[in-house]
């Protein structure tokens, strides 16, 4: 009874608190009414029958509806738990999740096995760009790349191209987890200004109401 009275509205809990006690007022049969309505019935017990009534239907809401997706996750669930067997291996694998600079420098892979001097170069200053990024613009980064502010992928590759003009920009691909830059940069400091200002963008921000 006590997960119900607090899984519902303080409203519709005091309305059930006092249908128990027998000291229902007008206006609390009325949230009571719509609350035994979401839950399928669409009347009022009888006073006498009511604490029954109010059983069976918390017993419905806090048991049998959730059973369905309990059983469904019971499968699935029995496997992750020889992988999280407690509350401290759980709590690890979110630490390891998180981003850091080190950790989201060390998902960079190149795509080539083979490269050219330029390429070489600008790998070498994403690595240190990235690397030396505190947790906030790690986060972003990794956001930039994934789409995700936390570590959901094994590798982030990156490719290369030559581009100028307006067309010269990194390029995230996040479904595949690929990332394209230009090997056309004379300097750290322009690679990480340019950078900078990608990962500043307002337009980067996602607002979703």
């Amino acid at each position: 009874m006590t997960s119900f009275l607090n899984y519902i509205s303080p409203v519709e809990r005091s309305a059930v608190e006092k249908a128990l006690q027998g000291t229902m007022e007008e206006s609390d049969e009325e949230d009571l009414l719509d609350l035994f309505t979401r839950m399928g019935s669409h009347f009022l017990p009888a006073k006498n029958n009511m604490e029954p009534a109010i059983e069976t239907m918390v017993h419905k809401a806090i048991l049998q509806e959730p059973k369905y997706i309990v059983d469904c996750f019971l499968t699935p669930m029995s496997l992750v738990q020889l992988k999280l067997p407690d509350k401290d291996s759980v709590l690890s694998l979110y630490e390891k999740k998180k981003a850091t600079g080190r950790r989201v420098s060390q998902l960079f892979e190149t795509t080539n096995v083979v490269l050219s001097q330029r390429e070489q170069t600008t790998f070498n200053h994403l690595q240190r760009y990235v690397k030396n990024a505190d947790q906030a613009k790690a986060e972003k980064i990794l956001r930039f790349c994934t789409g995700s502010s936390v570590i959901c992928v094994d590798r982030i590759g990156v490719c290369f191209n030559a581009e100028t003009g307006l067309s010269r920009r990194p390029v995230a691909h996040t479904c595949g987890a690929i990332l394209e830059i230009l090997c056309t940069y004379s300097s750290f400091p322009e690679f990480r200004t340019e950078f900078d200002n990608i990962l500043s963008s307002k337009y980067f921000e996602m607002d979703i109401l």
